[in-house]
């Protein structure tokens, strides 16, 4: 059972949220550099030195294009 509290809160955040947050990683130890998800990403998140990192992850709109192209599997985007 929710308290007032938790229903409110369940309430308002149906309401007012008029927008999704992403985070977005990269693990640097699978990250072979192939450089796609630059290459690729649609609004620009990525940027690279040795390897890809978020450079604008603010930017990302989760369409998750960069997850189905690494081929290292290194990048994961969870909506927050």
């Amino acid at each position: 059972m929710r308290t007032l509290g938790e229903a409110w809160k369940a309430e308002v955040g149906k309401k007012y949220k008029t927008f999704e947050v992403y985070l977005v990683h990269i693990d640097p130890d699978r990250c072979d550099g192939c450089e796609e998800c630059v290459k690729m990403c649609p609004v620009d998140v990525f940027d690279m030195t040795n390897k890809a990192y978020p450079a604008r992850p603010q930017n990302c709109m989760g369409c998750g294009t960069c997850v189905a192209l690494c081929k290292s599997e290194a990048i994961v985007i969870t909506e927050i």
